[in-house]
């Protein structure tokens, strides 16, 4: 388990810019104010309203494979930016109108449905959560519609964990409040991951879903009170997501108080009376809970307890399983682990990957030796992967068990599907613990790379050491340090890594596999030359992107000690390529002018802001920095803190003087608590200025103007003195 802000669950809809805002936001099919079905009827028109509070609409419509439909809504006020979603009976995308361009309608034309069963249709505003925008809509759905063979029930209840569907429900008397406090000057923590997989935390403040933490009290123990320290976190009134909120509270640190702790735990959703447990935890625990919402806003607190051991015992279901098969199954909070049994033989190999494919689920997986015991377990892959491995090599002869489970098993609260791959041999693209092999990186030892839907080569002739990364458009990185990520991407190849010399000519390789679907968005390529292995020939690399069976970019490339080097290229929903990558070259970000024309971006649309203002922006594919510009005074100090909201956003900064020098610079911030996770906003601190005149601000993101990262963000600028 780590604390995370995003999901692999949003896959399908990232690459948009309003939904990349607000996560996908598909409301309950049966969920009206009236308790009725919101269903659509060719032929016939629907109103709905959406608004600041309520800025997503769904409705729902039975047809059968082979059908096509259209789907037109229509809106007088401009600033609602209309959007539409249309997703199948399997919870997959299938069609979307983004195109924020024709303000007043969205519109999907003869869309072919390839499944049987209910079809779920969602309007959206544009902006999301974001501004104030309000107003009516109309909704109209027509084609060839027929009944299916077998439709979803109208009045079913459609699990999120089950469908793989994002489903909302509306809060019209208030929001979610979780809330923790305690008597004593301690630092406790209090986190929430959502239904979607949000997590919200005192390092991650805010969710797509909606939900926003309060602050961090006590934290590292600086003024710490026993003033009644409050933690909370909360959704406002209107769409939240439908499903399992796990809780957990960190005693982090006992701040030179000794001894456990007492605390209470809060929670009131849609203005209902509130509900209350009480729990012990000591320093270095984490206590767990879960709070449930359904889709006809019932709701409840479960008392879970302090995660520790864990459960192998066998009291379900058994699945007789046969190596090198793939298994599906779901964790909910009613099946909590699935059992899978395997006859191996001594001096097998066991590669067993466990891969989250809806809802929030974090798994853990178990290995039980031919007695019942346990033999290994792992919760997470590797930094920043909550997706599970276990490597063994069986020493004796028998029947073992496969246990997949989620964190906190029992008193857990993550929800969703999995697919278990079950094969023997060694694992190309894993770094999780325990393993004879722990640690090592994959490394290709023949001429044969495995076929992706994504492909990134990159090969060159010398004993340097490149790295390769790739980020996906959810904002995770594959690279030596990180070699498979959740949404698929897998490091296949790497080079000299640490100037190890590979075999033959050095490679690095990061797919996604040919099987499974990239996420639709944005990718950002980089080659760093990051040491020269004593080698002091000239380096020349090759990089090569390929996706949907074709090539969509290649370059040659001369390069120094230290130089960076990006590219971007974009996936559509369908997993095809946009044909057109971004642009691409090296840059620096410690020298801004390699990429942003900073007497252009000076010269171009600057936005003033005020000392002790915040501001928001957005960094977009068609925008990669805004210019702010402020009055400072000789001996003013400053900090200027820019912050995502959304997105994948990597944030940059930079402080330009009154001569158009730059002052100041920061790309990442230091790591919060979770050392392991960057911090990549950004933030220049306590810097004092020299002279009187115009100041300017650029907030842009990581890589200038060859970036791929996206979404909104705020700005502050604060005097210190």
């Amino acid at each position: 388990m780590r604390r995370q802000t995003s999901r692999r669950a949003i896959l399908g809809i990232l690459g948009l810019i309003v939904i990349a805002t607000i996560g996908m936001l598909i409301q309950p099919v049966n969920a009206q104010s009236d308790g009725g079905t919101r269903r659509l009827t060719v032929g016939q028109t629907v109103t709905g309203t959406l608004s600041a509070e309520n800025f997503a609409e769904s409705y729902i419509f039975d047809a059968a494979a082979g059908n096509s439909a259209t789907l037109t809504a229509t809106t007088t006020v401009a600033e609602l930016s209309l959007a539409m979603v249309l997703t199948g009976p399997d919870g997959a995308v299938v069609a979307r109108d983004g195109d924020l361009s024709s303000a007043t309608v969205a519109v999907l034309s003869n869309v072919a449905l390839t499944l049987d069963g209910t079809y779920v249709v969602t309007v959206l505003r544009g902006t999301g959560a974001e501004g104030d925008a309000e107003g009516d809509f109309t909704l109209a759905l027509a084609g060839n519609i027929t009944a299916p063979a077998t439709a979803i029930p109208s009045g079913s209840n459609i699990s999120p964990a089950v469908s793989g569907r994002f489903v909302f429900v509306n809060l019209e008397n208030g929001g979610v409040d979780v809330t923790l406090t305690w008597s004593a000057a301690v630092d406790l923590n209090l986190e929430v991951r959502d239904p979607i997989g949000g997590a919200i935390y005192g390092d991650n403040l805010t969710a797509e879903s909606g939900g926003v933490h309060g602050g961090d009290v006590n934290r590292d123990c600086t003024a710490a009170t026993a003033d009644n320290p409050t933690e909370s976190v909360n959704w406002p009134q209107g769409s939240v997501p439908v499903g399992s909120y796990e809780v957990l509270i960190y005693y982090n640190q006992p701040c030179g108080v000794s001894g456990p702790q007492s605390f209470t735990l809060t929670t009131g959703i849609n203005g209902d009376d509130a509900q209350t447990i009480s729990g012990i935890v000591n320093p270095g625990q984490v206590y767990l809970a879960r709070v449930t919402l359904d889709v006809n806003r019932t709701w409840a607190l479960f008392n879970g307890g302090v995660n520790a051991g864990l459960d192998v015992s066998l009291d379900g279901e058994v699945v007789e399983a046969a190596l090198n098969q793939t298994y599906t199954g779901t964790i909910t909070n009613d099946n909590p682990k699935d059992a899978y049994t395997l006859d191996l033989t001594q001096g097998q190999q066991l590669v067993v990957n466990a891969d989250a494919t809806s809802g929030s689920l974090d798994t853990l997986l178990i290995l039980l030796d031919p007695n019942g015991q346990r033999l290994l377990d792992n919760d997470d892959r590797a930094a920043g992967i909550t997706d599970s491995t276990i490597q063994a090599t069986i020493n004796t002869a028998g029947i073992y068990t496969v246990v997949i489970s989620r964190y906190g098993q029992v008193i857990g609260g993550t929800e969703g599907a999995y697919s278990l791959g079950i094969n023997t041999g060694q694992q190309v693209a894993s770094n999780a613990t325990p393993s004879a092999t722990d640690g090592a990186t994959p490394i290709v030892t023949d001429t044969t790379l495995p076929a992706g839907s994504v492909e990134v080569l990159l090969t060159w002739n010398t004993d340097h050491d490149l790295q390769l990364l790739v980020r996906d458009p959810l904002g995770n990185s594959v690279y030596d340090d990180a070699t498979q990520v959740s949404s698929g991407g897998i490091l296949g190849a790497v080079g000299n890594q640490n100037c190890n010399r590979a075999d033959g000519t050095p490679t690095s390789y990061i797919y996604w596999p040919a099987t499974r679907t990239p996420p639709a968005g944005t990718y950002e390529v980089e080659v760093w030359f990051q040491a020269d292995c004593d080698d002091t020939s000239v380096n020349t690399f090759q990089l090569t992107v390929n996706a949907g069976g074709q090539q969509i970019f290649t370059t040659t490339q001369t390069a120094s000690l230290d130089n960076h080097y990006m590219v971007t290229f974009t996936i559509n929903a369908d997993g095809t390529p946009v044909q057109t990558p971004g642009e691409a070259s090296f840059f620096d970000m410690d020298n801004i002018i390699s990429g942003i024309d900073l007497t252009a971006a000076l010269a171009g649309e600057v936005t003033p802001i005020l000392y002790d203002q915040v501001t928001t922006g957005e960094i977009r594919q068609d925008r990669k920095f805004q210019v702010y510009s402020f009055e400072g005074r000789a001996g003013d100090r400053v900090n200027i803190l820019m912050q995502k909201t959304a997105g994948n956003l990597d944030t940059a900064v930079y402080l330009i003087g009154p001569n158009n020098q730059v002052f100041a610079f920061n790309d990442d911030m230091a790591a919060g608590s979770d050392t392991e996770v960057r911090n990549t906003n950004s933030r220049i601190g306590g810097f004092v200025l020299t002279a009187e005149g115009t100041y300017y601000i650029i907030a842009t993101h990581y890589g200038l103007r060859y970036g791929g990262t996206q979404g909104p963000f705020s700005l502050s600028l604060s005097l210190l003195n």
